[in-house]
């Protein structure tokens, strides 16, 4: 048994103790959650392709996708953009509700857009305000809700709404926890599969991976990510190119949540590091790297991973990737290899397992610092539903 597979064989009483009752558990159910994400998207294909047509998000007519959502909820959108982007083919572009409320007028007068919303509650007074003012400034544009609480004010709305489709998400990913984890990665497999509908066969066999290499995860390396957690770095970087760029600013996001900002953390690309946030990898900051499966791209992430090396910056580095090669092995400290056994999924689709990683380090972070994983935010600062937001009228 592993470490973190000894954090869910904890007695009931230990787990309440220290904080552990469910982000654990919910952190080790994904694999299970996308197999029912892909199950649901599978009995729904129908009448999805239909709204997905009609709106224009396949077929001949052609409108703009735009992904929004507030923190962890806005990062899915950031990670399942580009891979949307090249299989509907369509405009697809991710701007957070926090930023709507404030500049609805987004929308250009005669183009056609269709706006996603994702959530994890639906109940974040930037949820609500978006789908609304989306009704208001733009009332022939199609909505899409994508939400874990089916009790939520986003779902009852987008319920009831002739002009929207609604995908509820299985019960058990609106997640307890303070942070969002088994949320974040069903919500992005079901909008990145929204790419596959024609496609049953490989959103199924996507899934199979995805959930084999979830579990992979689990069994392999819970105590390889406790002793990189254990490590004392007070900063970590988290480098990621494409989507996975998107997968690593939810990790980011991860770390410092679940470390109440005791870890500092920030996000790039490989290739953006350069251009000033380099400065950022000292010798007490963890670096943690998804390399791309694309031949072409990694040519782009190794030579980053030579130069901190060659500089000595960073005090430890994690590769998180496809398979191993002797140079990854060379460069890191730690290395988690998803499918060592070949056929990895495409890196469009690598956002759910790679965050899976972010989370179980986070976790491990967030106890090395003496801090509860279930409700790490000791001060209050940060709320599982955010709070002291106003909501003011817009007049178009």
């Amino acid at each position: 048994m592993n470490a973190f597979e000894a954090l869910l064989s904890l007695p009931d009483a230990e787990k309440k103790t220290r904080g552990v009752e469910h982000t654990p558990r919910e952190i080790a159910q994904q694999p299970s959650t996308w197999a029912k994400a892909a199950e649901l998207l599978q009995s729904r294909k129908r009448e999805l392709g239909e709204f997905l047509a009609s709106s224009g998000l396949t077929g001949s007519k052609k409108a703009e996708l735009i992904l929004t959502g507030a923190g962890s909820s806005e990062f899915v959108g950031n990670a399942v953009a580009p891979g949307l982007r090249k299989r509907l083919k369509r405009s697809v572009v991710s701007v957070s509700t926090t930023n709507f409320v404030t500049h609805p007028s987004l929308f250009v007068p005669g183009l056609d857009y269709v706006v996603l919303s994702f959530a994890r509650s639906g109940n974040s007074p930037e949820s609500m305000a978006t789908y609304d003012l989306v009704k208001k400034v733009s009332p022939q544009t199609k909505q899409i809700a994508i939400t874990c609480n089916k009790e939520g004010a986003l779902a009852r709305a987008a319920k009831k709404d002739s002009g929207s489709y609604y995908i509820e998400l299985p019960e058990e990913t609106n997640d307890r926890s303070l942070v969002m984890t088994s949320s974040f990665t069903t919500m992005a497999f079901t909008a990145a599969g929204l790419g596959l509908l024609d496609k049953p066969d490989e959103l199924t066999k996507t899934a199979f991976a995805l959930s084999s290499a979830g579990e992979h995860i689990i069994k392999e390396y819970g105590t390889v990510l406790q002793k990189f957690a254990d490590a004392p770095f007070n900063r970590a970087c988290f480098l990621g190119s494409g989507t996975l760029n998107g997968a690593m600013q939810e990790c980011h996001l991860k770390l410092q949540e679940m470390t109440e900002g005791r870890v500092a953390a920030m996000f790039n690309s490989f290739t953006g590091l350069r251009h000033g946030p380099q400065v950022f990898v000292n010798k007490e900051c963890a670096v943690i790297a998804a390399l791309s499966s694309d031949a072409y791209v990694r040519k782009y992430e190794l030579d980053m991973l030579r130069e901190l090396k060659a500089k000595k910056q960073g005090s430890a580095t994690l590769v998180i990737c496809d398979r191993a090669t002797a140079e990854i092995r060379d460069l890191a400290t730690d290395v988690i290899e998803l499918f060592p056994g070949g056929n990895a999924v495409d890196d469009d689709f690598r956002v759910m397992t790679d965050v899976m990683v972010g989370q179980i380090l986070g976790t491990f972070t967030c106890l090395r610092c003496g801090l509860k994983p279930d409700n790490p935010s000791v001060s209050g600062t940060i709320n599982r539903v955010v709070q002291g937001v106003t909501i003011y009228e817009y007049k178009k």
